[in-house]
């Protein structure tokens, strides 16, 4: 309670609007059902907890990285409905809570089937309560710009929430923005195209300092690009 209680009082201080971040490697796809159930069961006590500090936006990620997973049709298949009936059980109870839920892409690492825009989307399309969270950086390394590009455009409706770091194309690195190759000038024009107005976290691990540089360049190229 003590904690609580320190977190809220904090959040008051500073002004600030809570956005709730979960672990990536939850794993509500597995096969296994005992170990999916408990995962499940694990992220309706992180969506009490989401709660009990007056967290009104909560992610998951669309974590696919379960061995051989998404290495054929079959687990491809099984692997999708155990997430979206995970997810549909999660949206409903989160609704109680006066929680909302949103779905992060994740970066691809084993380029199996799943790892791609119309598996996120099969999900998404399946569960309408579900909010978009869109990772820049890690549909970069998926597809370039134009996977930024495109799931900017598919779920420009239900983007929530958006995390800006940078790399080189090819690992989760989250770099200081401008340390990567993303062209940020073409990813503000995406935002600025759907007229996104909500929050953004730089997502960069290296430093504090890199953090606020990394905001004010990114305040900066905001004002210098027009549509």
């Amino acid at each position: 309670m003590h904690e609580k209680e320190q977190i809220l009082d904090s959040l008051k201080a500073n002004a600030m609007f809570p956005v709730g971040h979960t672990a990536y490697w939850v794993g509500f796809g597995s096969s296994h059902d005992k170990a999916r159930r408990g995962w499940i069961e694990e992220a309706k006590e992180m969506i009490h907890v989401a709660s009990e500090l007056k967290i009104e936006l909560l992610n998951f990620h669309f974590y696919v990285k379960h061995g051989r997973v998404g290495a054929n049709e079959e687990s491809k298949h099984t692997f999708l409905q155990n997430f979206t009936d995970a997810m549909k059980e999660l949206t409903q109870y989160s609704a109680t809570m006066k929680v909302d839920l949103m779905l992060e892409n994740s970066p691809p690492v084993n380029r199996t089937l799943l790892e791609s825009i119309d598996c996120f989307s099969q999900v998404m399309n399946s569960v309408p309560a579900l909010r978009f969270h869109l990772d820049v950086a890690h549909e970069f390394i998926e597809n370039g710009m134009k996977g930024v590009r495109d799931y900017t455009y598919a779920f420009r409706d239900r983007l929530a929430h958006v995390h800006v770091h940078d790399n080189h194309g090819k690992l989760d690195e989250h770099l200081p923005l401008g340390m990567g190759k993303i062209d940020f000038r073409k990813v503000i024009k995406f935002l600025k195209e759907i007229d996104y107005g909500k929050t953004i976290t730089f997502e960069v691990f290296s430093s504090k300092a890199d953090s606020v540089r990394s905001r004010k360049f990114f305040e900066e190229q905001w004002t210098k690009v027009k549509l």
